[in-house]
């Protein structure tokens, strides 16, 4: 059995801690803490036309689509011309 103490919850640590309540009640404390209430819970209207389908766009990702992308958008800086030798002279160690 170990000694150690138990570990002492507050059912609530609203009151000790000074925190807004996590229902989203606004406290001069803490001004920018979002709670439940000011997440939003907005309801898209029935008559509402989606103009793009991301999902689908995604299902439609391929390998090789995204690739050609990548291909496409990467830019290299220009390889520099090898260093060439003046006239007359050989490199080291060729005969």
């Amino acid at each position: 059995m170990s000694n150690q103490p138990k570990p002492f919850v507050i059912p609530s640590r609203q009151p000790v801690t000074k925190e807004p309540d996590p229902g989203g009640r606004w406290s001069p404390q803490f001004p920018d803490m979002m709670g439940y209430k000011s997440q939003g819970g907005g309801k898209v209207p029935d008559d509402y036309q989606w103009n793009t389908n991301p999902k689908q766009w995604q299902e439609e990702l391929t390998v090789e689509s995204l690739a050609r992308r990548y291909d496409a958008l990467r830019v290299l800086p220009p390889k520099p011309a090898a260093p060439a030798l003046p006239e007359g002279t050989k490199p080291e160690g060729s005969k």
